[in-house]
């Protein structure tokens, strides 16, 4: 292993690696590092995107199809992306890896930041809903607006009519939640949108000081929400498993179900949600060891996040079971519709209503604070590594300032036209596909798996094994194949003209963006007569610390096999092994015992003596 330590930079995110690597306690090397990773890559993961993944109640995921893209897709991008920034100590490896990963980087903070805004108004809605849960009458149980000549039922008649006639279903449609719905997100009502304007402002301002605190007080934040949700989450089964009259078993089987046909393209859509492609990704603001083993947080992560989304599921499709014995729905449902619509309302056929919407909208708001919070610090430090003269608090202030000023159109367009925000969500997914792509190409095919493996095996001490080089090897062309399908559909499948051209158009700005960069980036070098040196990788890549990039040209992985005369393993560089050659020990003992003259009797007897010794030390 590299035998190093570390020093924090406040101001940078860049590391100085210092003294001996085993002055680093075993909890702190194993433990203490990982665990902040799984507060870290949990809050990532953790968007309002990936609320429900496996409870089909609106797209078929099939938890194997997820299984198998998170474990040969997901797992070993998320181990690249992490083991480069801890590498590096970087989140702007781009500068000395591969000078073209420079467009992939812009082209993946266009999509982190819209990616922002979207969720941005997906937590002002939370707290909206939240706050009206808290009324005796909540908007989606009483039918308040007459306007739009819809016909209402308010809730309290679906549950007397259901419980006297099972047979008798109310139509979606006809619900206080649909109405409600409707007035909230459709209708453009002067209170509504004044109120979801007012929630927005709160938000980047809370948004704002929550970035500005310091790294480690921020992931105390994000272990504070991520055990909330967890031990929330166990609570609200558990209830749900024992005061339910429905069998939990029959929920246990239709999720589990590999009878339905195949979702690999809708389950990448999540799997690209929890592990980053395309975006930012996980970045521990130099608050953990640089030497964390990545590949076992990684998978301790993926158990974690898995579990704990099949959990959410189950929860959600009991919901929907027992809303579906009294309502027929009847309506196309998206991911927003689910969480501000079907969910709310679904709770009032259960005793303790009021326990799980507020358990929803709080998992909801605690997910998207964190997320958000997590994305705009990533964003600032990295437009922080291309602008040094700007103080990152600055930064995060105009992020802040422009999420909000963008936040007010995209607040309109979701109320004006749905077709339009689910286009650019459409848009997103692709973008994020062949951004990921290239990036794994760069990094795999030019820089290339011998060389990243070895980097490993010098800065961790282990060699990955083949599953890993063969997932990195392959996964470009994985990432890419992915990318022009969603195209196919998009150019096949979908109807709404509108959701089209929102799609097409950020797809074609994204890659504009990032070809402009490239090719501005290839120029330079051309200019320079020096144009090998845009495709290859610069010998300032790797630690921080210039000594440890010298061994590390240096570095023979082979080094570690070698063995000395006396059959002990190499430990380090300096070719010692792990005892003191016997040369050294002998003339030490005689000098000791006859001065500077022994007799060949006792050199005899002191190596007599030795090799006893030695014998001994191995059996011992």
């Amino acid at each position: 292993m590299a035998h190093k330590r570390h020093t924090m930079n406040d101001l940078s995110s860049s590391m100085t690696l210092f003294s001996d690597k085993r002055d680093f306690t075993t909890d702190h090397f194993k433990w203490f590092s990982i665990k902040k990773f799984v507060y870290l890559a949990f809050t990532f993961a953790s968007s309002s995107s990936n609320f429900d993944i496996f409870s089909k109640v609106y797209e078929n995921v099939r938890l194997f199809d997820f299984i198998v893209c998170e474990v040969t897709i997901g797992m070993p991008y998320m181990c690249m992306d992490f083991f480069i920034k801890q590498y590096t100590r970087r989140v702007d490896f781009n500068h000395h890896l591969n000078p073209l990963l420079k467009g992939i980087t812009y082209g993946i903070l266009l999509q982190s930041a819209l990616w922002t805004l979207l969720h941005a108004g997906d937590l002002a809605d939370s707290i909206r809903f939240l706050g009206s849960s808290l009324l005796s009458e909540p908007s989606w149980t009483v039918c308040r607006n007459k306007e739009l000549n819809i016909s209402c039922l308010p809730s309290k008649e679906i549950i007397m009519q259901c419980r006297e006639d099972n047979h008798n279903l109310t139509n979606f449609k006809n619900t206080p939640a649909h109405l409600n719905y409707l007035i909230s997100f459709t209708a453009m009502e002067k209170n509504v949108l004044t109120t979801r304007f007012f929630a927005s402002f709160v938000i980047w301002l809370f948004n704002f000081f929550c970035t500005a605190v310091m790294d480690d007080t921020l992931i105390k934040i994000f272990k504070m929400a991520f055990l909330c949700r967890f031990y929330s989450t166990l609570v609200v089964m558990i209830l749900l498993l024992c005061f339910s009259k429905y069998n939990p078993f029959t929920y246990f089987a239709q999720i589990l179900d590999i009878s339905s046909p195949p979702s690999y393209t809708v389950a990448m859509d999540h799997v690209t949600y929890a592990y980053g492609i395309g975006f930012v990704g996980v970045y521990d603001f130099g608050t953990m060891s640089p030497y964390t083993m990545v590949d076992n947080a990684v998978v301790i992560f993926t158990l974690i996040f898995t579990l704990s989304a099949f959990a959410r599921s189950l929860i959600i499709k009991i919901l929907h079971v027992v809303l579906t014995s009294c309502v027929e729905i009847e309506i196309s449902i998206t991911p927003h519709y689910l969480l501000f619509a079907i969910l709310p309302f679904s709770t009032e056929f259960f005793y303790a209503h009021k326990l799980y919407v507020v358990y929803i909208y709080v998992n909801v708001m605690l997910a998207t604070m964190a997320y958000l919070a997590l994305l705009t610090l990533s964003m600032s430090k990295l437009l922080h590594s291309e602008f040094r003269s700007v103080k990152n608090l600055y930064i995060v202030g105009i992020l802040c300032f422009w999420g909000f000023v963008f936040s007010v159109p995209i607040t309109v367009q979701s109320t004006v036209s749905k077709s339009s925000l689910q286009g650019l969500i459409y848009g997103i997914k692709v973008s994020v596909l062949y951004l990921g792509g290239f990036k794994v190409a760069i990094v795999m095919w030019m820089y290339g798996v011998g060389r990243f493996s070895t980097d490993i095996h010098y800065w961790l001490g282990f060699k990955p094994t083949k599953f890993w080089s063969m997932c990195w090897m392959f996964l470009p062309v994985v990432l890419f194949s992915f990318s022009i399908n969603r195209i196919v559909i998009l150019i096949t499948q979908k109807k709404d003209i509108a959701e089209i051209l929102a799609a097409s158009l950020w797809i074609a700005f994204s890659a504009l963006v990032v070809t402009i960069i490239q090719i501005k980036t290839v120029v330079k070098y051309l200019v320079r007569n020096n144009i090998s040196k845009a495709f290859t990788s610069s010998s300032k890549y790797g630690p921080p610390d210039s000594d440890d990039r010298k061994q590390r040209r240096t570095y023979n992985e082979t080094i570690r096999l070698r063995q000395c005369i006396h059959n002990c393993n190499v430990l380090d560089d300096s070719f010692d092994c792990n005892h003191l050659p016997l040369l050294h020990k002998t003339r030490s003992r005689l000098s000791s015992s006859s001065g500077s003259n022994p007799s060949i009797k006792n050199i005899f007897e002191a190596e007599n003596k030795k090799r006893h010794s030695d014998i001994v030390e191995a059996f011992e």
